[in-house]
């Protein structure tokens, strides 16, 4: 042992030993009556005191220093989860063993009934699946194969949670992501722990649970939101708890509370549950057994500060999270003691490294010379020479973030956004680095946007989240107000080119952009153009005499191929507006005359006059054809702008000029997805996929051999500096975002939340450790729609397996039997069905033999055949007999998913009982969401079914959307009149509508638009609303900044009112007219109750109000 370390241990010895000395004798265990030499005790002790010594050589933690998840409990351990890997820990604490450390996510540990085994899920073959590995460590054994549905957002969970073990320990329950309605839905399976294919058990949908110790029964919640962080929550998602009778096939609702309980666990003869009944999630019991429901449970837990997360329990005991730590209850009368635990990891996730920034550039501008650019990016301002020089970092500030950068027009300085002060601030530096920053702010009050410099450089123009438009003096650091909107943020601003002028848009009353004008010289504000028409992103001309604008004046008709019916698309064209009388006109009539040219009557140093008279009487329009455009920027002889695509799926933006002189437009280049002139406009910064390049604006210039060297853009990331930072910044989001000011019960309260969570901060070792506490952030706000996204997160890549199809059942043969073949619509790949195409022979009842030579009965899952081979084409023996030689090989293109055909399945078995119940009268549509899919339903079905007596429109599992007024409106079309042609029945005006009784199905899965459907159903009286609660969520999103890393803490910005100027539907959902339960015991019997019952009051009211068919009259014979 070297000097240095011997010296460091001995005196840590010498200070262990005095600091423990008491409570060493008066805390030891060792009899000093027994026979152990006092040597051995010394011995002992000893020991400790050098593993005391080399824990602190090692690195190890304290759990109070890290976030513990998702813990189990056996009779001797808990196992949990740490920064996506398992540890076991004595059931006591202490040091806890790990024993995974793949790059993926190793989550929901469960012990096996003998305590010697974990069933987990994990990615190590590029999708989750479920494996088991011994409590001893070792190398895990893969047990599932199917394909999961692949990441989902935090709040959708993942795929393969499992849930339990059978009491003889032959199987792990799981909850499998595998129902036709939601990908985040799921059932339980039974996988078998020694191989075989996973078998769904009876009950239909799963959130949590657990089986009885007998394994007759099991305690759950139908209802899954155990991901969701929302908190307080009272909408018809909330859960209840069920208990599910296998050997009777019947089922039991045992609590019915307005709030959360869920993550059952049947202990003896109680089940405990978790339960917001007091404003926190805590622990609940009530006898097992009892009458349903049961309205009192005894109150186990009394935590206010943090939510009790994750609870699971053996026989006897129950482990669970609470503000990052583990807590044990030996028995459900005993007292929940906090674990300790120490961890020996490197938490190499946690230690800084050097990182590339190039793709998370969050702002940029080019010099006045075009010589350099500078980056915001990963909170550093960082600037890079167009050719020669050094990359430059110039904040050199990993505790705080620099934002939103804007180069002066002299060249000498940057100003930019940084939050080192605690609040966002204004700042300026030097542009070479030189010299100390200096803050032009103090004490801002909202979240302040872009930043806009005036030509001479003395002003700088931003708008914040109050709404205001104001106006920085960067000498003096005053600030002047230059607007306030009442309806919309303010969009697009640009100074004259002698500063005297500020343009820009504010939105109208009406809800029409307008460009408003602000003079710096007498400090106000006109309207320049009428505000009847939607004009915006105005640029002025370098020479002061035009101010170009986009503006919507053309109303192009797109005609449906569906019915009579249109829109207005590329409405879009470029104007440009002479700013006085004096200024030509850009398209005058043509003489050969000495006339002063447009160019040649301007002067660099000309005073910009503007005239409000008869400015809408001067808009010309340019000579572009109508479009989709945006970016408008003017050049000395023209503009540059964006152009898209009417549908962006179908290309790229393409960047344009277009030349007054000339009246030609050129494309410069495809693909562009941001771009920045220089002052003088002669050079231009482009961003193209990851290429970044100074080039002219002008057409044939090659990226390539003007492309940034942007390898040197790399920082010394800090995680745990950084995750701080970004942690305070989604708190600061929601702030000042959310579309309440107060944050629902006032800021001081707001700022309470940032004190009790921001400790944890400090306890971070993995960036979804960050997500887990910004997730409970997100909770504070009380609120729908307020979610987080991850960012800079590592992953494994992603390979999933193919599909047929197909269902399969095992055989004693060995091979697997075809038990369900899923119907397709095979001209739709999302709905492809590999063996109901075409020219494949395959039906129900045939053997799978082989795929690509590999014979099925040498595997015990038929999945891991398919394993990797998403949408390739496989060669594929199926046979009529289990027999390895027998059947034809068929070349077939599997599916990579088959969540499209699960919910084309269940879609047109919803129909055949509809169809069934009602002898064909009634027809039946659902609809997954507002989104495109959704109304692609929704017009697909009309057309299809407008001619049945009466309709059902499905919302249950709607997952939400767009608003649905569009949807609304055509479900509320009504005959305006009718036309009689020669030999034909009279036909409807509109021809498209449904004029007949209709009925909507509800459940607590209609989400966000899935909630608006039907309370504009129900405020039109279009029908009966049937079934249980939606979800209430209608605070919805509509965009805030991202975090440093690129991920996201979404605000919802605006919230649902009716029109009687109440707040409505959030968090309490639209409630059914008719109440029906969809009983899991009704639905695991094939059974639907809420078809059932629409059916059955649709055809009562066809029987009192019988459709009357429409018949002309006879045509008039007698005329005067």
């Amino acid at each position: 042992m070297n000097a240095p370390l011997t010296t460091f241990l001995t005196h840590s010895v010498r200070l262990l030993t005095y600091a423990t000395m008491t409570s060493f004798w008066s805390n030891s265990r060792i009899d000093l009556n027994s026979d152990t030499p006092i040597t051995a005790i010394l011995m002992i002790r000893r020991s400790a005191l050098w593993f005391s010594c080399l824990t602190i050589l090692s690195g190890q933690t304290l759990a109070e220093d890290a976030i513990l998840r998702f813990p189990d409990v056996s009779a001797e351990r808990i196992a949990f989860v740490h920064a996506g890997d398992l540890y076991v820990v004595p059931k006591a604490g202490g040091a806890a063993e790990r024993l995974t450390a793949h790059a993926g996510q190793e989550l929901y540990p469960k012990f096996s009934p003998d305590g010697q085994w974990l069933a987990f899920s994990a990615e190590y073959s590029g999708t989750r699946q479920v494996y088991v590995i011994s409590v001893h460590g070792g190398i895990p054994k893969q047990l599932t194969w199917y394909s999961d549905v692949g990441a989902m957002p935090m709040r959708g969970g993942t795929d393969y949670r499992v849930l339990d073990w059978s009491p003889d320990g032959k199987n792990v329950v799981v909850r499998m992501n595998r129902l036709p309605f939601d990908e985040r839905a799921g059932r339980p399976y039974l996988v078998p722990v020694d191989g075989g294919l996973e078998q769904p058990m009876e009950i239909p949908e799963t959130g949590g649970g657990m089986l009885s110790p007998d394994g007759q029964s099991m305690v759950y919640t139908p209802i899954d939101r155990d991901f969701r962080s929302w908190k307080r929550y009272r909408g018809g998602r909330a859960q209840d708890i069920w208990v599910y009778h296998f050997n009777t096939h019947d089922a039991q609702r045992i609590t019915n509370f307005a709030g959360s309980d869920h993550q059952p666990m049947w202990l003896g003869d109680q089940i405990v549950f978790a339960s917001d009944r007091d404003g926190t999630l805590n622990l609940y019991t009530l006898p097992a057994g009892g009458a349903e429901p049961q309205e009192s449970p005894k109150q186990l837990t009394h935590f206010k500060d943090f939510d009790v997360l994750w609870p699971s329990a053996n026989a006897d005991t129950i482990v669970f999270e609470n503000g990052g730590a583990l807590y044990r209850m030996d028995s459900v009368t005993a007292q929940p003691v906090k674990v300790p635990v120490t961890l020996q990891s490197d938490f190499a996730e946690s230690l800084p490294s050097i990182k590339s920034v190039a793709g998370f550039i969050e702002s940029f501008d080019i010099s006045p010379n075009a010589a350099r650019v500078v980056f915001a990016a990963r909170g550093e301002l960082l600037t890079v020479p167009a050719k020669d020089g050094t990359f430059r970092n110039l904040s050199q500030s990993p505790t705080a973030r620099e934002r939103s950068v804007a180069w002066s027009p002299d060249g000498k300085q940057l100003a930019y956004l940084s939050d080192a002060s605690g609040e966002y601030e204004i700042y300026v530096r030097n542009a070479d680095g030189s010299g100390q920053p200096k803050q032009l702010t103090r004490g801002s009050d909202a979240w302040i946007n872009r930043l806009s410099y005036s030509p001479d450089g003395r002003f700088l123009a931003f708008n914040d989240e109050k709404k205001r438009l104001r106006l920085l003096e960067v000498g003096t650091g005053k600030i002047a107000d230059v607007d306030h909107s009442r309806v919309d943020g303010f969009d697009s601003m640009t100074f004259s080119p002698d500063s005297r002028y500020l343009a820009y848009t504010k939105v109208s009353a009406n809800n029409l952009p307008a460009i408003w004008l602000y003079d710096l010289n007498d400090g106000k504000t006109n309207l320049l153009l009428a505000d009847t028409r939607p004009n915006f992103s105005p640029s002025f001309d370098p020479k002061g005499q035009y101010l170009y604008f986009l503006s919507n004046r053309d109303y192009q008709l797109t005609n449906s191929v569906y019915e009579t019916n249109y829109l207005y698309t590329q409405a879009t064209r470029i104007y440009a507006l002479p700013l006085n009388h004096n200024v030509p006109a850009l398209f005058g009539y043509q003489s050969d005359e000495a006339l002063p040219s447009a160019k040649a009557a301007a002067s660099d140093k000309a005073q910009v006059q503007i005239e409000l008279a008869g400015a809408d009487q001067r808009v010309e329009v340019l000579k572009v054809p109508n479009g989709n455009y945006l970016g408008l920027t003017a050049i000395d002889d023209g503009v540059v702008f964006l152009a898209l695509a009417n549908d962006p799926a179908a290309g790229a933006p393409v960047l344009k000029r277009y030349s007054v002189d000339s009246h030609e437009t050129e494309d410069l280049i495809q693909g562009v997805g941001r771009f920045a002139l220089n002052s003088s406009g002669k050079k231009m910064l482009v961003n193209k996929g990851d290429t970044w390049a100074i080039v002219e604006p002008s057409a044939g210039q090659d990226l390539s051999k003007n492309a940034l060297n942007l390898d040197q853009l790399v920082l010394r990331i800090d995680p745990k500096v950084e995750w701080q930072q970004m942690f305070v910044d989604a708190w600061r989001i929601l702030r000042d975002w959310f579309y309440d000011p107060g944050m629902h019960g006032g800021i001081e309260r707001w700022n309470a939340v940032r004190a009790r969570y921001e400790p944890l901060a400090a306890k971070l070792h993995s960036r979804r450790d960050l997500d887990y506490l910004l997730h409970e952030i997100a909770g504070e706000a009380n609120s729908g729609h307020v979610y987080v996204e991850g960012g800079d997160l590592p992953s494994v890549k992603r390979v999933p397996g193919g599909f047929l199809g197909a269902e399969f059942e095992t055989d004693p043969s060995g091979f697997f039997k075809i038990s369900k073949i899923f119907p397709g619509e095979n001209w739709a790949d999302e709905f492809r069905s590999p063996l109901a195409t075409a020219g494949i022979e395959a039906a129900e009842g045939d053997y799978l033999i082989s795929v690509d030579g590999v014979l099925a009965n040498t595997v015990k899952n038929p999945f891991q055949l398919f394993e990797g081979k998403a949408d390739q084409v496989v060669e594929v023996r199926l046979s009529k007999t289990a027999d390895a030689s027998s059947g034809k090989v068929q070349r077939v293109k599997l599916q990579n998913s088959e969540i499209g055909l699960r919910y084309l399945d269940w879609v047109q078995s919803r129909r055949a009982l509809v169809d069934r119940l009602s002898n064909g009268r009634i027809g039946y549509i659902h609809l997954p969401n507002t989104a495109v899919e959704g109304n692609r339903e929704l017009f697909k079905g009309m057309l299809a079914y407008s001619n049945k007596d009466a309709l059902i429109i499905d919302d249950r599992y709607n997952g939400g959307g767009f608003i649905p007024d569009r949807m609304i409106e055509l479900l509320a079309r009504q005959p305006l009149s009718y036309w009689k042609r020669r030999e034909l029945d009279p036909q409807a005006t509109p021809l498209l509508h449904h004029n007949g009784p209709k009925a909507m199905l509800i459940n607590g899965l209609s989400s966000s638009g899935g909630d608006a459907l039907p309370f504009f159903f129900k405020k039109l009286k279009l029908g009966p609303v049937i079934g249980t609660r939606t979800w209430g969520g209608l605070i919805g999103i509509s965009g805030n900044p991202a975090l440093v890393d690129g991920g996201m803490i979404l605000a919802a910005t605006f919230r649902f009112m009716d029109t009687d100027g109440s707040w409505a539907v959030e968090n309490e959902g639209v409630a059914p007219d008719i109440e029906v339960i969809d009983r899991p015991d009704a639905l695991a019997a094939g059974r639907d109750p809420s078809v059932e019952k629409a059916v059955e009051v649709l055809l009562k009211e066809l029987e009192a109000n019988p459709p009357k068919p429409v018949v002309a009259p006879a045509a008039p014979t007698e005329f005067r």
